[in-house]
C-alpha cells in the first residue's frame, strides 16, 4: 500500500483539470501524484463533516463539484449525439444503469472465492433444495423398486 501523501497546492490545478476533462477520480488522482487510498480518506472525512486541513477539504469540494459538471456535459453531448445515433442513446442508457453483467460476475467470483477458502479449511457443506414434488417423485421410485415394478 503506497504512503499516504502530504497536499501541495499544485495537485489542485491537476485534478481539477483532468475531472473537467472527463477524467475518473483515480485517473485524475494518479496524474496528480496522489495514491487512491489516499484520496478515499480525504473524501472520507470531508464527508464525515470536515477534513482537517482546510486545503484538503476544499479540493475536495471543488472536485466533487467539477466532476459532477463534467458529467453533466458529457451526459448532454450523448443526447445530443443520440438524436443523429441510436448507438448513443444505448450507451447513455447503459451507462446510467451500469453493467448489469460486471456486477454479477464480481459478486458470483467473490461467492467462488468464499466457497473455496471455506472447502480449503474443509468447513463447506454442500446444501441441496428437494421440493414436495421431487419428494414424491423418489418416494414412487423407491416403492417400485421395493416392489420389483
Amino acid at each position: 500500500m503506497p504512503r499516504p501523501v502530504a497536499y501541495r497546492a499544485p495537485m489542485r490545478a491537476v485534478i481539477l483539470r483532468a475531472l473537467s476533462k472527463g477524467s475518473s477520480y483515480r485517473d485524475a488522482c494518479e496524474s496528480a501524484g496522489i495514491p487512491w487510498d489516499t484520496w478515499k480518506g480525504w473524501t472520507r472525512l470531508h464527508l464525515a463533516g470536515g477534513h482537517p486541513d482546510p486545503d484538503v477539504d476544499a479540493l475536495i469540494g471543488a472536485a466533487r463539484e467539477t466532476y459532477a459538471k463534467a458529467s453533466n456535459a458529457i451526459t448532454a453531448q450523448v443526447i445530443a449525439a443520440s438524436a443523429k445515433d441510436w448507438k448513443a442513446a444505448a450507451f447513455l442508457l447503459q451507462h446510467r444503469q451500469g453493467d448489469p453483467k460486471a456486477r454479477h460476475d464480481e459478486r458470483r467470483a467473490r461467492w467462488e472465492a468464499e466457497i473455496a477458502a471455506k472447502r480449503a479449511k474443509g468447513e463447506h457443506v454442500e446444501k441441496v433444495a428437494i421440493d414436495d414434488s421431487a419428494l414424491v417423485e423418489l418416494r414412487e421410485k423407491l416403492k417400485r423398486a421395493i416392489h420389483g415394478e
